[in-house]
């Protein structure tokens, strides 16, 4: 309001934040005061009358000064004491209501003019009176005019402050017409760190260079926050200026008034009086804005608007949000709050407060988005989320990508940018692919992310070539991550300012860096995805992706959500929107003999391999390549499961790939093959992994052709021992990736072999639920499905042909069959079926009896009518009924019959099936106990003797004879049986091809022929589905209980593989005191005069062929033994328990590969009555 003196002799009167204040300074230092209304603030529009006076007396030389100052009858007094100087000097001058530089005058707590009315001013001392305001009126020489000042008071507006609540609003003032001078000042208040506050430019203009296309530039003028800093930043044309205008940050809420003056090239920015000069470079003194003033944000069409790569917040859509108020330009005050009602401008308020509650404790944002407060708002960071929205409240967009696709952002206009912010969401099952890349047409300048060994690799290549920059060291480099093609999503965040570098990766430490030399500007017209189609000037192209892609924004912008919604026409894109699986180039290999050959695989120090496989084969190579000395790498399908065979050198390894199931299911399935540095193997199927660790040499050496799908038929033999294919891959491949190369199978194989087509049919037929009758289970193929009829008795391709049948007339009939003496099966599970048609109220069917001694039986019968089967494998007979169902009616009827140990399930036709489970054994935990108190060194025998004690519970040993018929056991079956399956044997089928096993009496006569299905072919195809049937396994209860389960469905569970058949060996060891187990080897049942076997999916221990001569043996040796100690063997069955108490509940049998020295005991023949089995649980011991 007024000013007089100079340096550090001065008063100075003003308006700051709506009080007085007075500063003076009479050469002592300076003194303060401010008076502030009761109520509100002076700056109320109404007239205030203020009064400032000095009172100086002087005692003993010494001055004391008495200085007080009203406003409307306020008073501050202050007194004070000066040195010599007391006196206003006579050359001093008056500045009322402003001055050229208001920033400049010392003391002066403002730096805008005022703005309003003034009257009465005086100033007078003991010599003059002036006042002054009259003077200026009557035009006295003395007093000089400067700027619009009326004589008059009128209404001035009221400058109220203004909130921009979102990014997006702003407001556009006039163009500034600043060429040579200018000043703008305001205030503002924020509690954010980043927004645009002011924007204007001038003309573009073309700047021809020899070494570059033309190059666009403008004058132009920008005051911006970033993190929390302010920049003033100015181009005239010859080079561009950026001040950080003070050191603090200023984004801590607190008003902030801000002052800009220039004259030339030359000028000032403070804030809160706290000046920084400036001085621009080059010859230029003009700027030349020609466009409007942007304040708080640019309009969201940008279209005609230039932004100069300096000005950082423009190119990243940083618009200001916070309060701004007092907007002075070039001493004028603009009512702002008046243009944005007339620009009806969205997001701006008219008023200022701040809210005390933090926006984010009420958790605005959804699904997982970090939440940060702002101004009076809650900013929501998205980017790890899937979602979008100003609370991550909507669905991100999902693309697509199977290699061979890509999505291209190709901008209207170049884009020169030294600040970038980019995320996106990735998720990938290989280890190599681009995600992400700017391109240029005119340079190799690229932001790019691509996946690098599963990790994220950035690349920055700012291109020194074509501009005037000092020469870069080629382009800057950061990995973040570990493992990232896990098939899982990932977040990626790149933060680029200027030269600094930041790449985060999920919620992982941001890796950083710095780059060198002092070019910053990035060109690129292209944002690329997928695939980059702009190779001009690429060195070496990155892989294609194949996976998923989520949420990519750069600079703010969501382009993959931008091009779905159409927002924006310059995309263009093959990718699919969707989260699909991604199936890449299929190929199928039609035939087990048909593959391909590639160069050979790159993998001396590391490996990365994916593919993914559809099949329905148990077997078969899929992946070989040999080398140097022994080092090979196999990768092959094993009875369903996945092999990784490989020799670095020490000799091969095996890793096992983990399944929950067979992978033969014509199903896809992924597969992930690596190997690093540190020798760390690791398999990946699906979800589940299995890792290895080696030892010693560290690489693979590989030196021939890589074979995909198999291999020529004469190298099988000569294929190393732990590889066990001896046939090709049968099945559909793709997405391979070997080392991040992606090769077409049919277009870069070196060779073909076989019938190799594209795409992938599969099965021209599949398994239907009515592909296979009469319950029959369907097995898919390859080349179509075949049906296990082995539970249905029926035959045929489809289950719909009658099984092989005979008549059993009156007077009665049997077939049996016997087991070779050497190859007498030992089974834990059985699974029996048969058809027949009867009106007998009494019969039995089928009868299984082990060898002669041993008593174990199955016997499958009619009483009353009603199916029943009865067993006995180790203590207690079992028997299971279906009492429901009258079956002697003289229709056909199937019963099926499943055991597995001591439990059993039964089912005829389609009623519900019958479940059985026996009565715990309780002399198990009576053994239990005792085994704890027997000594040490005994210790392995009797585990050995309590295991075996175990297993006998529910093995159905040494199964001698098939009766069927029930003439022998005094009950013949009269009627008809048909397509009986036993473990794997179709007896009557036998019987009918007059088998050299089979015995056949009494009135029985086939019906018809023998089957087809009994063909040499379709017998292969029989033994494969037999085979492929997994035993129906249920669970031993220690509680006695017979229920029914609800109705099946009309399809059993069926696993494609086969239990190994366990033999023990007649060369096991036979020392008794330290037996070490042997190997199962695989067999299969064989039948005599060498036709094929019957292969049954029962499992099953075989006895040796001398059990009889070494028992005879045995015996023979130890009856003097026996008869000498019968006397201490009485003595000690009456004599005192002792220690612990061995409960045998059933007999002790042993095979011969265990029972040298042993006594075997004789069990009771089974023949129609079993009463006396149930005798022998009587403990006994026998000492030899």
């Amino acid at each position: 309001m007024l000013h007089t003196g100079k340096s550090a002799d001065y008063v100075n009167l003003a308006l700051k934040n709506g009080a007085v204040s007075l500063v003076i300074n009479l050469g002592s230092g300076a003194f303060e005061a401010l008076v502030e209304p009761v109520n509100g603030k002076f700056n109320d529009n109404a007239w205030h009358d203020v009064k400032v006076t000095r009172n100086l007396r002087q005692h003993s030389g010494i001055g004391h000064a008495m200085v007080t100052i009203s406003v409307d009858g306020i008073l501050t007094t202050t007194g004070y004491t000066q040195e010599d100087y007391t006196m206003l000097g006579s050359d001093d001058f008056f500045y009322v209501g402003g001055s050229p530089s208001t920033a400049d005058l010392p003391g002066s707590p403002v730096s805008n003019n005022f703005m309003g009315c003034l009257k009465e001013v005086v100033y007078k001392n003991n010599d003059v009176r002036l006042e002054l305001s009259r003077l200026a009126k009557q035009g006295d020489p003395k007093m000089k005019i400067h700027g619009v000042v009326a004589f008059k008071c009128e209404n001035v507006a009221t400058l109220d402050p203004i909130t921009f609540e979102t990014p997006e609003s702003f407001i556009s003032l006039p163009k500034w017409n600043a060429k040579k001078t200018g000043s703008i000042s305001f205030d503002f208040r924020t509690t954010e760190p980043n927004g645009l506050i002011l924007f204007s430019h001038g003309k573009p203009r073309h700047q021809k260079d020899a070494k570059h296309p033309q190059m666009i530039k403008v004058d132009f003028f920008a005051i911006e926050m970033l993190d929390g800093h302010l920049y003033l930043l100015l181009d005239m044309g010859s080079g561009t200026i950026k001040i950080k205008a003070l050191l603090k940050k200023v984004n801590d809420g607190e008003w902030y008034h801000v002052d800009f003056q220039r004259d030339g090239r030359s000028g000032t920015i403070s804030v809160n009086t706290l000046r920084t000069p400036y001085t621009a470079p080059g010859e230029s003194e003009i700027l030349d804005l020609d466009d409007e003033l942007y304040l708080g944000g640019l309009p969201e069409n940008k279209a005609g608007l230039v932004f100069p790569t300096e000005v950082w917040t423009a190119l990243l859509n940083y618009g200001y949000v916070g309060c701004i108020r007092d907007l002075f330009i070039d001493g004028q005050s603009k009512d702002i709050r008046q243009m944005a009602e007339v620009q009806s401008t969205a997001g701006v308020k008219p008023s200022c407060s701040r809210e005390t509650a933090k926006p984010c404790l009420s958790n605005p944002c959804k699904n997982n988005g970090m939440c940060r407060d702002g101004w009076n708002r809650y900013v929501c960071d998205c980017s790890g989320t899937g979602y979008l929205g100003r609370s991550c409240e909507r669905e991100a967009t999902v693309l697509s990508y199977d290699g061979s696709m890509f999505m291209k952002i190709q901008l209207p206009v170049v884009m020169h940018t030294e600040a970038e912010d980019v995320s996106l969401r990735f998720r990938s099952q290989r280890a190599y692919g681009i995600l992400m890349a700017t391109t240029s047409r005119d340079s190799a300048d690229t932001l790019r992310l691509e996946l690098d060994a599963g990790r994220v690799k950035l690349t920055v290549n700012l291109d020194c070539i074509r501009i005037n920059c000092n020469s870069s060291k080629g382009p800057e480099t950061l990995f973040a991550g570990y493992n990232l093609n896990d098939n899982e999503w990932h977040t990626v965040r790149v933060v680029r300012r200027g030269k600094s570098l930041k790449l985060t990766v999920d919620d992982q430490q941001a890796m950083t860096g710095q780059m060198a030399g002092d070019h910053t500007r990035l060109e690129f017209h292209n944002i690329e995805t997928g695939i980059i189609t702009e190779r001009r000037y690429l060195s070496s192209v990155p892989s294609n992706f194949i996976g998923h892609l989520q949420s990519l924004t750069f600079n703010g912008m969501a382009y993959i959500d931008l091009c779905k919604n159409g927002d924006i026409d310059y995309c263009e894109l093959n990718a699919r929107f969707g989260f699909r699986n991604i199936i890449a180039d299929p190929v199928t290999f039609k035939t087990k003999s048909s593959y391909v050959a590639l160069a050979t695989l790159q993998a001396y120090t590391s490996m990365h391999l994916f593919f993914q496989f559809k099949t329905t084969s148990l077997d078969g190579l899929i992946l070989y390549n040999s080398g140097d000395g022994n080092d090979f790498i196999v990768v092959e399908l094993v009875k369903g499961y996945l092999h990784y065979v490989f020799d670095l050198g020490n000799g091969a390894n095996l890793i096992k790939g983990s399944s929950n199931k067979p992978l033969n299911d014509n199903q896809w399935h992924n597969v992930m093959i690596s190997r690093d540095t540190s020798n760390l193997h690791t398999v990946k199927i699906d979800t589940k992994i299995t890792t290895q660790i080696t030892a010693g040499a560290r690489n693979l050496d590989l030196k021939s052709d890589l074979y995909i799908g198999g291999v020529a038929k004469e190298t099988y033999k000569s294929l190393p021992k732990l590889v066990h294919a001896k046939e090709g891959f049968q099945g559909c491949l793709a997405s391979v990736d070997l080392n991040g190369r992606l090769p077409d199978l049919i277009s870069d194989a070196l060779f073909c072999s076989g019938q190799i087509e594209r795409g992938c049919e599969g099965p021209s037929t599949t398994c239907q639920e009515d592909s296979c009758s009469n319950q029959g289970v369907c097995l898919q193929q390859w080349d179509g499905f075949s049906c296990d009829c082995s539970m249905t008795s029926f035959s045929g391709p489809l289950c719909n042909d009658p099984g092989t049948t005979y008549i059993f007339s009156k007077g009665g009939g049997q077939i049996t069959y016997k087991w070779p003496p050497n190859d007498r099966p030992s089974t834990r599970a059985d699974r029996l079926a048969i058809g027949f048609s009867t009106v007998q109220k009494e019969a039995v069917l089928v009868r299984v009896d082990s060898s002669s001694g041993l008593g174990d039986y199955l016997e499958l019968h009619i009483h009353q009518g009603k199916i029943g089967v009865k067993f006995n494998v180790g203590t207690d007979d079992i028997a299971i009924e279906e009492s429901n169902a009258i079956i002697n009616d003289g229709k056909y009827h199937v019963v099926r019959f499943t055991r597995s140990g001591g439990n059993a399930t039964l089912q005829v036709d389609s009623w519900p099936v019958i479940e059985r489970y026996p009565a715990g054994n309780n002399d198990n935990e009576r053994l239990a106990i005792a085994r704890q108190r027997i000594p040490y060194r005994l210790g392995r025998v009797v585990d050995e003797w309590l295991l075996d004690k175990g297993r006998q519970l529910t093995i159905f040993n040494s199964q001698a004879t098939i009766i069927i018929g029930g003439k022998e056991q005094g009950q013949p079956f009269q009627g008809q049986l048909s397509g009986l399956y036993y473990n794997g044997l179709k007896v009557l089928n036998m019987a009918a091809e007059n088998d050299a096993n089979i015995a056949i009496v009494g009135n029985v006569r086939l019906v018809g022929e023998v089957p087809s299905s009994m063909t040499t072919e379709s017998t292969a195809t029989a033994m494969q589905s037999e085979m492929s049937t997994s035993i129906m396994e249920t669970t031993t209860t220690l509680a006695t209980s017979t229920a029914r389960r609800g109705k099946p469905p009309t399809k059993e569970p069926i696993s494609q593989t086969t239990d190994d058949i366990l033999v023990a060996s007649a060369e096991c060891p036979s020392d008794d005191e330290d037996i070490d187990p042997c190997e199962p080897s695989s067999a299969n049942p064989t039948r005599a005069g060498g036709r094929e076997p019957y292969p049954g999916s029962a499992e099953v221990i075989r006895e040796s062929s001398s059990t009889t001569g070494m028992v005879v043996g045995i015996v023979a040796a130890a009856a003097l033994c026996i008869l000498i100690l019968l006397y201490a063997m009485y003595k000690y069955r009456n004599r005192d328990e002792g220690s612990y108490h061995v409960d045998e509940s059933r007999n002790y049998i042993s095979n011969s590969a265990q029972s040298n020295g042993a006594v075997v005991k004789e069990k009771q023949p089974s023949s129609a009555k079993s009463a006396n089995k149930n005798k022998k649980n009587k403990d006994k011991e026998y000492y030899v």
